[in-house]
Order: structure tokens, then sequence, then C-alpha cells
């Protein structure tokens, strides 16, 4: 079980890195309450469970393709840029916060929103890569201790992202249409910068073909 503790701390370290998503959950639970942030939490687990299963199985080789990463990453920054524009732009309620808006149909939207968030970020396939390396080379962690420890870390990053959420959901009593304005502009400059980012290092890597 030594490779599940593992997990459990290399996620609680994995958890603090702060990227769009962060800025995305956080927004999230603010405006729509905490099992919205709480949802689109779980479509970024389910995106990251994706990404480790591709390179710890070894489809990561596709990644090799110089072209296929530079077109990963302008639609990533594209999705994001896209996300940013729309966090900018989308009118606020006069009246403040409606926690009663949500329904089923909105929650797979957050699934949704966590997932494509997370998986068009092609800085992700080079972490996970990198973890699979850590696991299979330094660790020399078979199939079954790596699962242990991918389910280590899945479980406590998806655990902080809740917590998260449930923290961000506490400020709804300060929470006033220009709060929202100001949060949603800067979450939304926050995006964009990342995607302007991605749209860098997709001309970098096209550089080198």
């Amino acid at each position: 079980m030594i490779e599940l503790w593992k997990g459990l701390i290399f996620g609680i370290i994995l958890s603090f890195i702060i990227g769009p998503v962060f800025f995305a959950l956080i927004q999230t639970s603010i405006e729509k309450g905490f099992k919205a942030g709480a949802f689109m939490a779980l479509g970024v687990s389910m995106s990251d469970s994706l990404y480790i299963f591709l390179t710890f199985s070894g489809v990561s080789k596709l990644t090799e393709n110089i072209q296929l990463k530079f077109f990963l990453g302008m639609a990533g920054a594209l999705i994001m840029i896209g996300f940013g524009l729309h966090s900018i732009l989308k009118p606020i309620p006069k009246k403040g916060l409606n926690m009663d808006a949500m329904n089923s149909n909105s929650y797979l939207r957050k699934i949704l929103k966590g997932f494509m968030l997370n998986s068009l970020n092609p800085f992700l396939w080079i972490f996970w890569l990198g973890v699979a390396g850590l696991v299979t080379i330094e660790m020399e962690y078979n199939f079954d201790q790596a699962s242990l420890f991918y389910i280590g870390v899945i479980g406590m990053v998806l655990t902080m992202d809740i917590v998260k959420s449930y923290m961000a959901t506490r400020l709804r009593m300060i929470i006033t249409p220009h709060f929202m304005r100001i949060m949603n502009r800067g979450v939304g400059i926050v995006l964009i910068l990342f995607g302007l980012r991605l749209i860098y290092y997709a001309f970098e890597i096209k550089s080198l073909i």
C-alpha cells in the first residue's frame, strides 16, 4: 500500500499547481454553487484519468509527432481564449447570484467544461509523460503498483478540488454583481494569457519541423 500513500502525497502537491482550471473552478463554484464546482472537478479528474491511461499504456508515442503537437497546442489555445472571452463578455445578473438555476443538464455541461479545459492543455501531455517515466523507470512499478499510485493521485486531486469548490462557495455572502464582474474579467484575462502562452508554445514547437 506504500504506492497508494505516495500517490496521495503526490496528489496533494499537484493540487496546489495553479493553472487555468484552478481559476475556472473557483469562478464556477462562486457563481453556480458547490455542486457545479464539484461536477467540474469530476470532469477534470476524468480528463486526468484519460491522460494517465494514454501515457502509461504507450499511446503517448503519438506526441512524438511535432506537427500533432502544434495543432494540439493551437486547439487548446483557441479553446482557452474562447472561454476567456466568454467570461469577460457574459452578462452579470443585476440581482447577483441565482443559486437555484442549476439542473441536471448544466451539471453535465460543467463536467464537459472541466474535461475540455483540462484536456486541451498540451502541457498536460508533457506532465503525465513525465509522471509515467517516473513511475516506470525510477520507481520501477509494475502495473498493479502503478495503478495504486495513480488511484492515490487522482483521488487526492479530486478531493482537494472539491474542497476548493466548497471553500469558494463560502464567499457567496460577500458576492455582489460588481464583484462578479471584476472576478469574471480577471478569470477571463488569466485564461486568455494561458491561451496566448500556448500559442507561443505551439509556434515554438512548429519551428522544430
